[in-house]
């Protein structure tokens, strides 16, 4: 099953990123997560109320883990796989402690759950105790490691799994695993309704026994309830709103690494009242800079960089370290000169933030690797190679394609038109980079809002092309000259 030799895990064995063979395996892995842990809706702890329907529900504690999958190959071997293709096996405790479990089964059986350390307090496990377990080599505390099942994904059941309601899934969990010590399907109480679930969250959260609530209702709706938690961010920068061209839109943050470089965390467009969003604005145009690397907002804007001097704590629901293909999510990190602005670095791995609010402006802090250090975020989630050096990466320079300009003068003023195409000649170095990029700038001095930008990405040429057409046909009619 597995291509590549693993490493030493205590009696075991762990294998890389990449490792297992078995196609067909690693898609019913990457399908599960894709469509069944990644759609997971987070709900705030005060909205369980409002938030939450679909009663009856099945209602576990969240184990602050990784996700992993236990594999019984349908022979006598047992192990653990992650949907990244990582795998642990041989005489690892918990391993052992199901081999006995494999010959009673002729077909594969692929069951989900959380692999955790348990800790040496009293506290509740902790995911970066998992990375430091698995990290061990021969003398790994592998005896501390658990398995915590909470589905079935393949097998087990007479009918394939994900078609049949959780209840049926939870009680083959829980005749095959319940007697378990190091593996067993973790606690789920049954709620009748709604107001049950404060109670639980009180003793399960507040209690200090699990770091948030997962609540799957009758409709098949999987719930996530987790207490919100505050970062302190470095502004990087922002897009101004289109139809208030003196209020901000959206800010860039960023958190401070150990060398003092600068990573992009991501944005936050929850920033509060119009006045807010105007006082940050009167803040941030004092201070812009340049900045060899470009960021566009959700909305095709590009962000204008700041100097790093303005400090925004914001609230956050969830952290997360891999999109939903199991793939690492990565960021750019850039540092900061006071005579050339931003200069792009190399892209480095880090966690996308679920819900942003804006709590507002840390005067009283300062950018830097006290106030916005990036081990805010690694306190709660693993970011593999994260503190790993960085190396400036030389990417191909763009070609420019084409460029159009037109103009229209009207009582006696100027309005621009302009079209540029590129081919940026990065997507194969990143996946972050389209292959085209087509920018239309609108400026009439007339509007309310006299510049506007739109920017659209296409994979190839031709769609470049269509999309540069349509904007073309759509904004350039009568009485409009082309000048270049």
């Amino acid at each position: 099953m597995m291509q590549t030799e693993g490493a030493p895990l205590g009696r075991g064995s762990i294998h890389p990123a990449g490792s297992v063979e078995d196609a067909d395996l690693m898609q019913t892995v990457q399908t599960y997560r894709r469509r069944v842990t990644s759609a997971y809706r987070s709900v705030r702890p005060e909205e369980i109320g409002v938030a939450i329907t679909g009663s009856p529900y099945a209602v576990s504690p969240k184990i602050d883990g990784e996700l992993w999958f236990l594999v019984f190959d349908g022979s006598s071997n047992c192990c653990l796989i992650s949907s990244t293709g990582r795998a642990i096996t041989g005489a690892v405790p918990l391993l052992e402690e199901v081999r006995s479990l494999a010959p009673k089964f002729s077909s594969r059986v692929v069951i989900a759950g959380e692999l955790f350390a348990a800790s040496t307090t009293k506290s509740r496990p902790r995911v970066g105790d998992v990375s430091a377990a698995l990290s061990g080599g021969a003398q790994a505390s592998v005896e501390k490691l658990g398995f915590m099942a909470f589905d079935v994904v393949e097998g087990l059941l007479a009918a394939p799994p994900l078609t049949r309601p959780y209840g049926e899934r939870y009680e083959a969990l829980d005749g095959l695993l319940g007697k378990g010590k190091r593996v067993k399907p973790v606690r789920t109480d049954n709620a009748e309704s709604a107001s049950e679930l404060p109670a639980l969250f009180a003793e399960l959260v507040e209690g200090g026994k699990a770091e948030g609530l997962i609540v799957r209702s009758a409709h098949g709706t999987i719930y996530k309830v987790k207490p919100e938690f505050s970062i302190d961010c470095v502004v990087m920068g922002f897009t101004r709103r289109s139809d208030g061209p003196h209020t901000v839109r959206s800010l860039l943050l960023g958190l401070t690494r150990e060398d003092g470089q600068i990573q992009v965390l991501g944005s936050c467009g929850n920033l509060g009242a119009e006045s807010d969003r105007r006082d940050i604005a009167d803040q941030l145009s004092k201070i812009t800079c340049d900045s060899d690397f470009r960021f566009p907002s959700s909305s095709g804007d590009l962000y204008t960089f700041v100097e790093p001097r303005i400090v925004a704590e914001i609230r956050v629901t969830d952290l997360q370290s891999e999109s939903s293909d199991g793939r690492q999510i990565r960021s750019m990190v850039l540092s900061h000169h006071d005579s050339a602005g931003w200069k792009t670095i190399s892209q480095m791995p880090i966690a996308s933030c679920l819900h942003p609010v804006l709590v507002g402006i840390r005067n009283d802090k300062s950018p830097g690797i006290v106030d916005t250090r990036i081990s805010q975020i690694l306190e709660r989630c693993i970011l593999l190679d994260a503190s790993a050096p960085t190396k400036v990466v030389q990417l191909p320079k763009s070609t420019v394609l084409k460029r159009r300009v037109w103009q229209k003068i009207t009582k006696g003023k100027t309005s621009v038109r302009k079209l540029v195409i590129w081919k940026t000649n990065k997507e194969e170095e990143s996946p972050n980079y389209p292959a085209f990029v087509i920018h239309w700038t609108d400026y009439s001095a007339g509007r309310g809002t006299p510049l506007e930008r739109e920017v659209r990405v296409a994979p190839d040429a031709s769609i470049a092309e269509q999309i540069s057409n349509n904007l073309i046909d759509e904004n350039i009619k009568k009485g409009w000259e082309e000048v270049l």
